[in-house]
C-alpha cells in the first residue's frame, strides 16, 4: 500500500527563472562538499541552467512579444525565436542555437545515463560543452533580452 501525503502548502512557492540559475551555480560552487556524485550534480546543474533559460525567455517572450504557451513548447519555442525574435535575423539564430544546444545538454543529463563509447556515433554526436560554456551561454541570452528591453 502507497502512502500518498497532500502537498503543504510551503513545499511549491512562487519562483523567478533566476532563482533556477543561481541555484545552479550554489550547486557547482558546493559540489566537492556535498555526498552525491559529481555525476548526478552536473547533471542536475546542467538541468537547472536550461530551465532558468527556457523559463525566463518564456516569460519575457509572453510579456513583450504575446507569445503563447503551448504543447511542444520547448521546441516551439526556440524556433518563435528563430522566426520572430526581437532581433536582427542573425543574432535571433545565434540564440536559437545557443538554447537548442542548452536543450540538449538538458536532455543528455536527463535521459542518457551513459556517455556513448569514443568512436561510436553516438559519442560523435554527444555534446560535452563544459558548465562554465553553459553558465555564460545563459547568462548571455538573459542579458540580451534585458538589455533589449532596457532602451
Amino acid at each position: 500500500m502507497v502512502i500518498i501525503l497532500k502537498n503543504t502548502e510551503g513545499d511549491f512557492e512562487d519562483i523567478s527563472p533566476k532563482e533556477f540559475l543561481d541555484f545552479a551555480c550554489e550547486l557547482d560552487q558546493i559540489k566537492d562538499n556535498l555526498n552525491s556524485t559529481n555525476a548526478s550534480i552536473n547533471r542536475t546543474v546542467y538541468m537547472r541552467i536550461y530551465y532558468a533559460v527556457f523559463l525566463f525567455l518564456r516569460e519575457w517572450l509572453k510579456k513583450f512579444m504575446n507569445y503563447k504557451s503551448r504543447n511542444g513548447e520547448h521546441t516551439k519555442l526556440p524556433r518563435f525565436i528563430k522566426k520572430h525574435g526581437p532581433f536582427e535575423n542573425d543574432r535571433n539564430e545565434e540564440i536559437y542555437e545557443e538554447l537548442i544546444l542548452l536543450k540538449k545538454l538538458r536532455h543528455q543529463a536527463d535521459y542518457k545515463l551513459r556517455v556513448p563509447q569514443k568512436g561510436s556515433p553516438n559519442y560523435q554526436i554527444w555534446e560535452f560543452t563544459s558548465i562554465t560554456s553553459a553558465f555564460v551561454i545563459a547568462e548571455g541570452i538573459i542579458k540580451t533580452f534585458n538589455d533589449f528591453k532596457s532602451f
